[in-house]
């Protein structure tokens, strides 16, 4: 591949009153694919996550900007990082990530190709890891945009799932995963996440405040235990110090998570689960038949 100038990449981050316990290690897992870094935080004064954002290699090389403009909903944070990124010209790509994800070594070669992705294609897709109360298990491996092309008329509407407009070029998927542990955290989390949902238009059962620090795993989550797939192969190497220290703290968590998988999941359910396994890991895999989503990854 004839390789143009480099790209400039900003990648775009919201983050708010939670705390993100990976957020050391997304920020780490992006120093090779982003030269600037547009964080909306909208949690409160002081912030809980300024001490992890000045750690970082984007503040010490001066490529970080927060904006503090307090939440709304998703798009118009996510809005707040597009103005920012117009204001200090960051670039014409943008990383679209959130705090809970983390990025394998190959995301620094796909930036680097980034300029030599053809007109016509506006999005370059990876496929991500959806692990569930463990490390051990995940529900799935799932489509997501990893890069967007930035234009003038670009925004991002709706309240919750929120959905880019303004780009109308062509997508393009490549054969590479990276994972999505916000739901490795406890139960509670994914409640209150369920909650804030709610809170801006999301349909669906919430577990009433009162019952956040009662709640059953067993019970909550009794339809995603049969379904759960073991993984078995390498997390990426940015989220090894946090998933060390969260297999110390919740490893009571995770070893009732893998006693419920083992009582929800009788031999019949075992063999469906690995044909799932199969169909998710060709369908990533899959991508390399496409020239030119293996020479973005090469």
């Amino acid at each position: 591949m004839n390789r143009r100038a480099p790209a400039r990449v900003a990648a775009h981050l919201i983050v708010g009153a939670r705390d993100e316990p990976f957020l050391d290690a997304l920020l780490a897992s992006l120093e090779g694919a982003a030269q600037t870094l547009i964080v909306n935080d909208n949690s409160p004064d002081p912030s809980a996550h300024a001490a992890a954002l000045a750690r970082s290699a984007f503040a010490r090389r001066g490529a970080l900007v927060v904006d503090r403009t307090p939440f709304v909903d998703f798009s118009t944070a996510r809005n707040a990082c597009l103005q920012v990124h117009r204001r200090v010209d960051a670039g014409e790509w943008v990383a679209f990530v959130d705090a809970d994800e983390v990025h394998g070594d190959a995301v620094a070669a796909i930036a680097a190709n980034l300029p030599n992705v053809p007109r016509e294609f506006d999005f370059v897709d990876g496929y991500t890891w959806h692990f569930f109360a463990s490390p051990n298990w995940y529900t799935s491996i799932e489509r997501r945009m990893s890069f967007f092309r930035f234009a003038p008329a670009v925004r991002w509407e709706g309240r919750v799932h929120e959905q880019l407009r303004g780009l109308t070029g062509r997508r393009i998927a490549l054969p590479y995963v990276y994972a999505h542990y916000g739901h490795i955290l406890p139960p509670r989390r994914y409640a209150e996440k369920g909650r804030q949902y709610s809170s801006l238009g999301q349909s669906g059962e919430i577990v009433p405040q009162d019952q956040l620090d009662t709640i059953d795993p067993a019970a909550y989550f009794k339809t995603t235990w049969p379904i759960l797939l073991p993984f078995r192969q390498r997390h990426p190497s940015a989220a090894a110090t946090t998933l060390a220290a969260l297999r110390r703290e919740l490893a009571e968590q995770f070893s009732a998570a893998d006693a419920l998988v083992a009582a929800h999941q009788p031999p019949a359910r075992r063999a469906l689960n690995a044909l799932r396994a199969l169909n998710y890991a060709f369908r990533w895999r899959a991508r390399a038949v496409d020239p030119l989503a293996r020479r973005l990854l090469s």
